[in-house]
């Protein structure tokens, strides 16, 4: 267990092969971590390797005589003088740093690196940070900070061929960091991986920083020709052949622009050799230059590429883009929509991003930007705001520092926030808009310090366009697999119930989150009525549809099957609230929250959810986008939504037959929305005679899903809403359309709906089973001016109680004792 220790402020041991004199790659991240913690009063030896990258023969003036220990702007320098090997390879990288790590256990055995109460190490060595396990004393905090995921760069880019080493690499990684106190990465991205990997340890996010002092923008060197800057590794995970694709394109249509590439690497002769082998003139190759020439250096390229091999995008985030935007200029990079990069685009609108091995959208891209200066500097300023608000260095080590201190004073970071994961298996509805309510309100609450949600593919591609700017960094959107989602969404509960508790426990160890929910718990009833959890964390949901209660909240008179569902119900919900994992049921019904804690052990742990009114857009008086033709001079009835059988639309066409001659000619009936296939058939014929027999009423059949702001559009437009639906049990979102627009509801006098309706003066509530009480109800409607069925004032108040807000802040509010 982790001591308490007596100074927040101890000195801290960094383990890196990495320092300067490297002028890329990790060395200067280190540099400026190590000396900013220094300037904060902390005393940093950093135990480092001896510089080889990416070119072991830039430093053979260092190598031949290195000192064993350096004094580098009050940071403590020792030098591990351990084995480099000669060639790259994978098996070789990974004997380099092997031998890195065992130099550096004989130099804590000889004494001459003294054990730390506070280590930091960097991966992408995990051996590394193995070695700063080793060097953290009993009872300290080991800290890893992780900028490489090795086995999914190694399997994704090729480096590694061998399905041995890279499972051996998994299990490293997972048995090592499941040792630290807390995992540091770039990116939500990343994070996902490593609790895929199956780290379960606290994960911070933390992104690369940029001196935003000393790398400002600058003028483009004059007398010289338009350049296209790549400054970097020339290595596998850069992907650079695309770049040799883009000079030979340039060459025929720009030939006045000039491609440099500055940097070195295991890749940089072949690159050489292709372009002196297409006869590429129009391509300069330069070295890499100090640290402290950086900003004048990125000056030298109005127009700066990135590319990336596209599997490693989510595993590598190149730190080079801040500094490229620190500098003021945009920049075109290669990436697979969802990754970091794309995502990261998205948010800045600061450079480009094209489909790598994509060679015409890359050259378009670049061409874009030539032709468009403005647009460039447009883009350049964006990019510099974005770097000084979120990647400024003093700001992120400052974090840093105050992460040592929490862990050093409580073992942990301040506060109480955790992760909550969301499953969410069902792709249409109501789900999508309940998603964006949390993600919209997430930054209101300071409980959940970050958002997981395990949904269908096509829901994340939806969502993953319209996150909240600022909240990006704490949302991540998981793609449920193909086989998850045909087993969570089986037609059996049974099956569907299993399969989503078990979706979620392995979802839970992938993303480390403390908290799970279930926007839909009724399909849980069953594995959480007996008695299963999630290996310790806590579960919660929204129960969409108690009925066990309906009798004591209207004339119930339920059938043999009711009863027995009933009772099921009843059973499991016992079995459900008497179990330890499960915290919080939220419920649509709020009713059964009050008879649960009179009926049940255990009936204190729900509470009642508003079911949020859905967002009405704002449409002009004269929209265009009612039915065309749609009478003025009757009374328009409406029917929207999913048409089921259950949603009551073949008992409204009966009821249309039924209904007396003085009113057909009196009434429009629009039916907008996508009928169900297992009764399109029997739609079509009612539907036919209700026109064969009633000639004078105006019907009008849309049988297609509709936008929000159709819909908006039509509800504006009719003067009665229908929902007649046949017995459903729980809520319905036509209620809140209907009240939103003060427009009266026709539906049934069944469970929480009539309940609802008669409450609240909503409109009419009758058995909508029955055709001809149902053609009654609508005759007897449209006799009388429909408005004064409807209490405005009350419709008004029964909305104002269910915001998207008010939704929200109920579900982050109950996860508050989780």
């Amino acid at each position: 267990m982790a001591r308490q220790l007596e100074d927040s402020r101890e000195p801290v041991l960094f383990v890196t092969q990495h320092y300067t004199p490297e002028v890329i790659g990790s060395a200067p991240y280190c540099a400026d971590l190590a000396e900013g913690l220094v300037r904060r009063g902390r005393q940093v030896t950093v135990l480092a390797g001896l510089p080889h990258y990416p070119d072991p023969a830039e430093f053979e003036a260092f190598t031949a005589d290195p000192p064993p220990r350096q004094n580098l702007a009050g940071v403590a320098v020792e030098r591990l003088h351990s084995w480099l090997p000669k060639r790259r390879s994978a098996l070789l990288r990974v004997a380099g740093e092997l031998a890195f790590m065992f130099t550096g256990l004989c130099a804590l055995l000889r004494g001459r690196v003294k054990r730390h109460d506070v280590v930091i190490s960097l991966c992408p060595s995990i051996f590394a940070v193995l070695l700063g396990m080793m060097a953290t004393a009993r009872g300290g905090r080991h800290v890893a900070m992780v900028h490489d995921v090795q086995s999914g760069l190694a399997q994704s880019l090729g480096i590694v061929r061998f399905a041995l080493l890279v499972r051996l690499m998994r299990l490293a990684e997972r048995f090592i960091l499941n040792r630290v106190d807390l995992v540091m990465v770039l990116s939500t991205e990343m994070a996902a991986t490593l609790r895929g990997l199956g780290v379960t340890r606290p994960i911070e996010i933390l992104p690369i920083w940029v001196d935003a002092e000393a790398i400002h923008p600058r003028p483009v060197p004059a007398g010289q020709p338009p350049t296209i800057l790549y400054s970097g590794n020339f290595g596998r995970k850069q992907g650079l052949d695309q770049l040799i694709a883009l000079a030979a394109e340039l060459a025929g249509k720009r030939p006045d622009v000039r491609l440099l590439l500055r940097g070195s690497g295991g890749e940089r002769a072949a690159v050489m050799a292709e372009v002196a082998a297409r006869g590429l003139t129009n391509v300069d190759f330069g070295e890499l230059v100090p640290r402290e020439q950086l900003g004048e250096a990125l000056a030298a390229g109005m127009l700066h590429l990135v590319p990336q091999k596209p599997d490693g995008a989510d595993f590598a985030v190149p730190s080079k883009i801040y500094n490229i935007m620190a500098a003021g200029r945009c920049f075109v990079t290669t990436a697979l929509p969802g990754s970091a990069l794309w995502n990261l685009q998205a948010l800045t609108r600061a450079f480009i991003c094209v489909r790598p091995r994509d060679t015409a959208a890359l050259t378009q891209a670049v061409l874009d930007l030539l032709d468009d200066p403005a647009r460039c500097q447009e883009m350049a300023k964006l990019g510099r705001a974005y770097v000084e608000q979120h990647h400024a260095r003093e700001t992120l080590i400052a974090k840093i520092d105050a992460w040592l201190i929490s862990l050093c004073r409580e073992g942990s970071l301040p506060g109480q926030r955790r992760d909550l994961l969301v499953l969410e298996p069902d792709g249409d509805g109501h789900a999508e808009e309940w998603l964006r309510h949390l993600l919209v309100h997430l930054g209101r609450q300071s409980q959940i310090e970050r958002i997981w949600l395990a949904i269908p593919a096509g829901l994340r591609e939806r969502l993953s366009g319209q996150l909240p700017a600022h909240l990006r960094h704490r949302i991540g959107l998981l793609a449920l697999t193909p086989m998850e989602l045909r087993y969570c969404t089986h037609r059996r509960l049974a099956i569907s119930g299993m399969a989503r508790w078990w979706v979620m426990r392995r979802y839970l160890i992938r993303t480390g989150a403390e908290i799970g929910y279930f926007l839909s718990l009724d399909h849980l009833s069953l594995p959480l009525g007996l008695g299963l959890g999630a290996d310790g964390r806590r579960l919660g949901g929204i129960l969409f549809r108690p009925s066990v209660h309906y009798h004591e909240i209207g004339d119930y008179k339920p059938s043999l099957a009711e009863k027995l569902r009933d009772w099921r119900k009843a059973m499991l919900y016992r079995g459900m609230l008497r179990n330890g994992a499960v915290d919080t049921i939220l419920t649509l019904d709020p009713f059964f929250a009050d008879f649960a804690m009179e009926h049940y052990p255990g009936g204190e742990k729900v509470g009642v959810v508003p079911d949020p009114a859905f967002p009405a857009a704002t449409m002009p008086a004269n929209d265009d986008r009612a039915p065309p033709g749609l009478p003025q001079d009757r009374h328009v009835l409406l029917l929207f939504g999913a048409l089921t059988e259950r949603k009551g639309v073949l008992h409204l066409l009966e009821a249309l037959r039924l209904l007396p001659a003085s009113v057909e000619g009196k009434i429009a009936v629009v039916i907008a929305g996508r009928v169900a296939p297992d009764i399109s058939a029997r739609f079509v014929e009612k539907e036919a005679a209700v026109r064969r027999e009633k000639p004078a009423l105006w019907l009008k059949v849309d049988n297609r899903w509709l936008s929000s702001a159709e819909i908006t559009t039509l509800v504006q437009r009719c003067d009665i809403v229908l929902a007649p639906y046949q017995r459903f049990v729980g809520s319905s979102g036509v209620l809140l359309w209907a009240a939103h627009a003060g427009k009266p509801l026709l539906t049934q006098d069944y469970g929480l709906l009539g309940r609802l309706v008669r409450d609240h003066g909503l409109g009419i509530a009758v058995d909508t089973g029955n055709p001809n009480d149902l053609a009654a109800a609508i005759a007897g409607m449209v006799t009388q001016n429909p408005q004064t069925l409807v209490d405005a004032r009350a419709a008004a108040a029964f909305v104002s109680q269910r915001t998207p807000e008010s939704f929200a802040s109920h579900i982050y509010a109950s996860l508050r004792g989780a």
